[in-house]
């Protein structure tokens, strides 16, 4: 009879502690605020940067929050919501590292349809894709050899592509249309992709989206099983309508996306498992990969509510987690994708300093949620600016880029030895993100040397 007591206890206690960290936050804002949406003594250089041509009609907010203290350093409009383009995929990668844990592994079964002969498959080879967002080439070349390793040398029949485990929404709700569907940023998003469903242009000048990932992956698979030794008599292709009613289309919930997840009559052959998700986070934060997070968010969505997964689904376990652990209400903010690319997303910069707050102080989601984050000048993508002295190194951050947009948010560590928790966020701006980019260095550069 006590363990409910118990149970109640300590949700009692979370809840408090929730509440403690979102009002504590919201109270030290209010204490820094004056009636025109300004920090008392917001610093004389961030005025300056202000009043620079190139933020002329657009909007800014930022907060700045000196660590561990949680003192108010810098608040300009911190409660006001702003689209946060790629700086939504903190709160997307810090709810997979909460439900997932960082030693999550992706998991994509072959399987066989039919009966193994020795070295030949007679039947048909499927690939049940199950979300992985790291199969590239390399990945799939290691396990076309260890199909060679194993004494496959045939397969008479097809290579079977089975994509169920998603949803077949293949772009996010609010993302732009027109030509910048063909760009790599914008690939479509499936449970079963190859190089995140995206290829060389024709010119050789950079990648484009392919139209039909689940193909795509067939096509590269394919070759990689022929060059590895392993002959495919036949095509590769989906499922067909009889063969769909035969086996089960994904309907499961949990973490078991392996060998065990194989439904009868296929019988498991073989797994290729991903990178940990605590190295997958640093791919998608610090080079902003748009098909790895909403893959993520979808895989959220079939891990807790079941297969398949959808972008709604996920977009639930991230608001349970906002508002749960990290203090941020249902109701206070939109999100409508996993990566930032909508141009319906909407949070505060008190929201993202919170989330950077909670994952200062979590051990379980912390320590992968700031190495996640592109060292300035280093790693990931960098604007100039943030190549020199004194910002090369000195920033932990994440930032974001859609037209008329552009966001900054993470760690800074002062020339007096302090880290700060901000972000800073414009929108409506007008200029080229590159002049944005040298405003966003210089309020860096500002705190870095002012604190």
């Amino acid at each position: 009879m006590r363990r409910p007591v118990v149970g109640n206890r300590r949700r009692c206690a979370g809840a408090l502690a929730v509440l403690l960290l979102a009002n504590g936050l919201g109270a030290r804002v209010a204490a820094a605020q004056t009636d025109g949406g300004a920090a008392p003594g917001l610093p004389d250089p961030v005025r300056h940067i202000l009043a620079h041509p190139t933020l002329q009609g657009a909007r800014f907010g930022a907060l700045a929050v000196e660590l561990p203290s949680g003192r108010v350093l810098l608040s300009h409009r911190a409660e006001e919501l702003f689209a946060p383009a790629s700086v939504a995929k903190l709160f997307t990668t810090a709810a997979a590292l909460d439900r997932l844990g960082p030693h999550f592994l992706f998991r994509t079964p072959l399987a066989i349809h039919g009966s193994r002969q020795g070295p030949r498959i007679e039947g048909d080879l499927w690939v049940l894709g199950r979300g992985a967002p790291d199969l590239v080439e390399e990945r799939l070349w290691l396990a076309a050899r260890a199909l060679y390793e194993e004494g496959v040398r045939t397969i008479t029949g097809d290579l079977v592509l089975d994509d169920r485990y998603f949803d077949h929404e293949l772009y996010g709700t609010g993302w732009p249309a027109g030509n910048q569907v063909r760009e790599a940023y914008h690939a479509p998003i499936s449970a079963l992709m190859a190089n995140f469903a995206a290829v060389r242009a024709a010119d050789g000048d950079g990648w484009e989206a392919v139209p039909d990932p689940p193909a795509h992956f067939g096509q590269v698979f394919a070759e990689l099983l022929g060059r590895a030794g392993v002959q495919l008599l036949g095509r590769t292709r989906r499922p067909t309508p009889e063969e769909a009613e035969l086996v089960p289309a994904p309907s499961f919930a949990g973490l078991n996306t392996g060998e065990a997840s194989v439904p009868p009559p296929l019988t498991p052959l073989y797994v290729i498992e991903s990178e940990p998700l605590g190295r997958l986070v640093m791919d998608i934060n610090k080079f902003s990969n748009n098909i790895m997070a909403e893959s993520l968010l979808k895989t959220l969505g079939a891990v807790e509510y079941g297969a398949p997964g959808t972008a709604t689904k996920g977009l639930a376990v991230v608001a349970r987690f906002l508002e749960r652990k990290v203090g941020i209400p249902i109701n206070s903010y939109v999100q409508a994708d996993g990566s930032g690319l909508s141009r319906l997303d909407r949070f505060s910069p008190a929201q993202v300093i919170r989330l950077l707050e909670y994952a200062f102080h979590d051990f379980h989601i912390g320590p992968e949620l700031v190495a996640s984050l592109k060292l300035s000048g280093l790693d990931g993508w960098n604007p100039a600016p943030f190549k020199r002295e004194p910002l090369a190194g000195e920033l932990r951050v994440k930032s974001g880029h859609i037209k008329g947009v552009n966001t900054l948010a993470g760690f800074l560590h002062t020339g007096s030895g302090h880290v700060i928790a901000f972000c800073a966020m414009v929108n409506g701006h007008s200029a080229q993100q590159w002049q944005i980019d040298q405003r966003m260095a210089e309020i860096a550069q500002s705190l870095i040397q002012g604190y």
